[in-house]
């Protein structure tokens, strides 16, 4: 296996694969949400049932991801890789032909479970194949495209409802999937653990648990996705009940966020390496409590709200990309299963950030949220902080 602090020609392939991977299954998880009326009329079902096809995509990557992590850290990475892609790329096409709402759950669990098998090892391979400032620089590029999915991936899924036949966007993905995986196919080398460092599937989830503070910095990711989704999620609502904003331009709004967002995950590694990992989660943090307190209690007009969310933007997107490289590297031989628990806590904070966001809205309103989202945020910061004090003084002694 290659470890390189330089970038070849391969590597840039191998960088855009990996990129357009994780943009793909980013707006898979945005792109279907506009398009739920246009499947709705097409299968005879109700809004809810529609629906149920996000939540079977997403528990099937949040469950799916912690058993499958431990494959790459056993068996060669590059094939557990194109294994997920070409189980998602199963998943997506027939997601294109489906007939019956029940074809279409099926098909969306078929993707979600590549995603689940395919995402962790993404982040996995880049944390083995590159180094230093150069992984630092790679894990923020990469990560950058999950930011431009949530830019991109609504207004597209938006003109897709548009046309006449809704199914193109699962054949638009189908085809970017292919193009992606035969580029990574070629460019990604072996990476197959030595034979004396080959541990069993179990042993795996017990390195995990016994790894000293390894627990702590997952919770950081948990913690982190309840603040930030607590908010996120509320934020369309609160726009047009507060300033009655029609659907088309509360989605611009989210737009600015994302564009924001990428241009601060495309260039987080470099802001990393400068300040380091952990004290790059801990400014971050607390400067998206700040933004956060601002679009709560002092944004009394749409200017003015979206300057604090795209400041927020860039707080997370530099925040995020320096957790994420902070945490590939908390078991470098079980990176694989590190991620996909990464994977699974991230979809969990998001899922009670939603889930207690929906308690606290209707009594507190707005202001509520951002307390709660405020709540989770500090204490993501407070875990980091005693994690790198406690790491000083190990380095110390």
């Amino acid at each position: 296996m290659a470890i390189t602090d330089q970038m070849t020609s391969k590597d840039v392939l191998m960088v855009t694969g990996l990129f357009l991977i994780v943009f793909i299954m980013g707006a898979d998880s945005f792109i279907i949400s506009p398009l739920l009326p246009a499947i709705e009329r097409d299968y005879g079902v109700n809004l809810s049932s529609a629906a149920l096809a996000v939540t079977i995509y997403a528990l099937c990557y949040a469950i799916g991801s912690p058993f499958f992590g431990p494959l790459g850290d056993k068996f060669d990475k590059k094939w557990i890789l194109t294994i997920g892609i070409g189980i998602f790329l199963i998943g997506s096409l027939l997601c294109a032909i489906a007939t019956t709402i029940g074809q279409f759950y099926v098909y969306r669990a078929i993707a979600g479970i590549g995603a689940a098998l395919t995402m962790p090892n993404i982040w996995a391979i880049i944390g083995d194949h590159f180094r230093g400032h150069l992984l630092n620089t790679i894990m923020g590029i990469t990560m950058s495209a999950l930011s431009l999915s949530i830019a991109i991936g609504v207004p597209l899924g938006t003109e897709l409802a548009q046309l006449s036949n809704w199914h193109m966007a699962f054949w638009g993905s189908a085809g970017l999937t292919l193009i992606a995986y035969f580029v990574l196919l070629v460019v990604i080398p072996n990476m197959s653990s030595l034979p004396n460092q080959r541990i069993s599937y179990l042993d795996s989830f017990r390195t995990l648990l016994t790894t000293h503070h390894a627990t702590w910095a997952l919770s950081i990711n948990l913690v982190w996705m309840f603040g930030f989704y607590t908010i996120y999620t509320f934020l369309g609502t609160y726009i047009e009940q507060t300033f009655h904003d029609n659907t088309a331009q509360t989605g611009l709004v989210f737009t600015a966020y994302g564009i924001s967002n990428f241009i601060a995950s495309f260039f987080g590694g470099i802001v990393t390496t400068k300040l380091g990992a952990m004290r790059s989660v801990i400014i971050n943090g607390l400067l998206s409590v700040i933004f956060i307190f601002g679009m709560t209690f002092m944004a009394n007009t749409i200017p003015l709200l979206i300057t604090f969310l795209i400041l927020l933007a860039l707080a997370q997107g530099l925040g995020v990309t320096a957790l994420t490289t902070y945490i590939v590297n908390v078991v470098p031989k079980n990176r694989s299963t590190v991620m996909s628990f990464n994977s699974s806590f991230l979809y969990l904070g998001l899922t009670l950030g939603s889930l207690i966001g929906g308690i606290v809205y209707p009594h507190w309103a707005f202001k509520g949220v951002g307390l709660s989202a405020i709540a989770g945020l500090l204490i993501a910061v407070i875990i980091t902080k005693w994690l790198s004090s406690d790491r000083s003084q190990s380095v110390t002694h």
